[in-house]
Formats: structure tokens, sequence, C-alpha cells
């Protein structure tokens, strides 16, 4: 590569990077904290922990003060906006109802407060629609699932409840076979898969990643997925990695699931210091950027799963038309 064509290379990293740099920190969460869908998403991500908490095999009980808290005032703030979407404050109160219901020992003292709080703030909501957030039984039944993919597509969730009983080698190598026929930029088929089995192993990985505690050392192994940085050419695909790792995810766990294996995906949202000490535990290679990690078990026969409640289609689908 010429010097003058290496120059005008770095020049569309360096411009492609502070574009992403601008636009990320005009609209992400990270200083726009008034944003309607900035305080929206705050919501999903706080209730979603007590659905998250309410679904491990031993919830520590009337564990989250403090989030259901944050939860509450979150939702005053959100139903005073313009036009808020009470759906989403309907299901954070049903969340929370469905916590106060998970316990057998008399609720403390602070629940009396919250109890009043989420009383008002469900008559001020002022609607029937009940809210779709907490938890459920996860349904284990076998089925030929190809008869009926929606369905299938609709039965998975987030296991974060796992037999003893370790998955078999066979069928974790075929549920990657199968992720192989994942959509690729041009077929380059960058993405990597490594599995690490109960164990010291995985749980070196575990203390890495922010959001396994109380179940991710019970899954039966731990997937890394990594992607090849050597299969992307141009500064255009500098995120194309992972595009194409997402995708590839997406089919090893619907793999996993048809073969009656529970998946939960761990975000690997960290810094570069935390990035370095996995590299350095496993001895990934520069090359090879982590995608996410993914707990893998088989659920256990009493396996509760949050509900998850999603947006409805109308907050998803955008029809494109004509300009003209």
């Amino acid at each position: 590569m010429t010097t003058k064509r290496t120059i005008s290379t770095l020049k569309q990293y360096v411009h492609s990077y502070y574009w992403d740099i601008r636009r990320y920190t005009r609209w992400s969460g990270v200083s726009n904290h008034s944003n309607a869908g900035v305080i929206e998403a705050k919501i999903l991500k706080e209730f979603h922990r007590i659905e998250k908490g309410i679904s491990l095999p031993q919830p520590r009980e009337w564990f989250g003060r403090e989030t259901i808290e944050r939860i509450l005032d979150l939702c005053r703030l959100y139903v005073s906006l313009e036009e808020p979407d009470q759906t989403v404050v309907c299901d954070a109160l049903e969340t929370i109802t469905s916590y106060s219901k998970s316990f057998e020992s008399e609720p403390p003292d602070w629940w009396v407060a919250i109890e009043r709080d989420l009383n008002i703030l469900a008559s001020q909501l002022g609607t029937s629609t009940p809210g779709r957030g907490g938890r459920t039984p996860v349904d284990l039944a076998v089925e030929d699932w190809a008869t009926s993919i929606p369905r299938f597509i609709r039965s998975r969730r987030s296991i974060r409840d796992y037999a003893e009983q370790s998955v078999p080698q066979d069928l974790l190598h075929e549920a990657v076979s199968d992720a192989r026929f994942s959509p690729s930029v041009c077929n380059r088929q960058a993405i990597r898969v490594r599995y690490f089995a109960r164990g010291a192993s995985a749980d070196q990985l575990l203390r890495l990643q922010n959001g396994n505690r109380g179940f991710g050392h019970t899954a039966s192994h731990i997937a890394l997925v990594t992607g090849d940085l050597s299969a992307f050419l141009t500064p255009g695909e500098r995120n194309q990695v992972y595009v194409d790792g997402g995708l590839f995810s997406m089919t090893l766990i619907n793999s996993l699931w048809s073969r009656g294996v529970g998946t939960c995906c761990l975000n690997w949202s960290v810094t570069a210091n935390k990035d370095n000490q996995l590299r350095r535990a496993i001895g990934l290679p520069q090359n090879e950027v982590v995608i996410m990690m993914i707990a893998v078990g088989y659920p256990s026969s009493s396996a509760f799963a949050a509900n998850s409640p999603r947006h409805g289609l109308e907050r998803v689908l955008r029809i494109g038309s004509d300009n003209d």
C-alpha cells in the first residue's frame, strides 16, 4: 500500500470513528438523560433486573429495594412526559406485583410504602390493560418445531436455572455446525466459538462478565463467541463483525433450543482493561473481538423464565414509502 493510500485510509478511519462518537454521545443515554426514549430504556433495564432475580433458582428474599424504588421514580417521571407508552409502565408495575408474590416470608416494613406508591401509580394510569412483566414457568414440552416455526421463535426464553446434567459434546458441536449457515457479509464466515465446560475455566470467564451472578456457575457450558477482524476489509466494515456475530449467535441459541438446551446471552459491554483481562486469561488473539458469552445448559425441571414483555408491533414496524 502506498503512503498516499495509507494516509487516505487512516483519515477514513479517524473520520468514521469520530462520527460514531459524536452520534453516540448526542443520542445515547450517556449524556442525554431527559429524553423519553432514554427514560423508557432505563425502566426496561431496571424492571428486567427484577424479572431476572425472581427467575433464579433461589432468589434472595425481598431483594432489590433500591431497584424497585428507582423503577417507581422512573415510571412517575415517564408518565409525566408527553404521550408515554403506558404498556411499558404497566409491564414494570406487573413485574413488581409478581415480585411481591414470589416469597413465602412476610414482606419487610419498606414494602408498605412501595405497595402504596404502586397502587397510586396504577390508578393514575387509568387503564385496564394487564401488564406482561414478571416470570413464567419454562415450557419443556418436546414437539416438532419444524411445523410451527412462529411458536418456536416465541417460545425461546433466557434460562437462568440449569439442571446438573451436562450437555453432550456432540450436541454442542451440532449446534455450531448449524450456526455456520448464518448469513455473513460476502460469505466471509468470520465468527468463531469456544466452549468452556462448567468448572474453573468457565468460572474465570464469568468473573469478568457482569450479569451472571446467581446462575452462571450452574450452566453446563459457557460459549464464547468471537469474530475475526481479518475478514473485514474497509473502514465502512468497522462494525460488521458485530452484525455477523449477532446473526451467528441467534442461530446458535435457536439450534440449541430446538434440542431442548436452554441459553442465556451474556453481553460483553466492557472497557478495554476488562477485555484485555479476558484475552490474557484464555490467550485470545488480538485479531478476534468478543461478541458475547452464552450460558448453555438443560433447564431445571422447575425453571422459571423472565417474561421480558415485547413492544407492540406498532412500536417496531415502520413501512417504507416513496417520497413522491
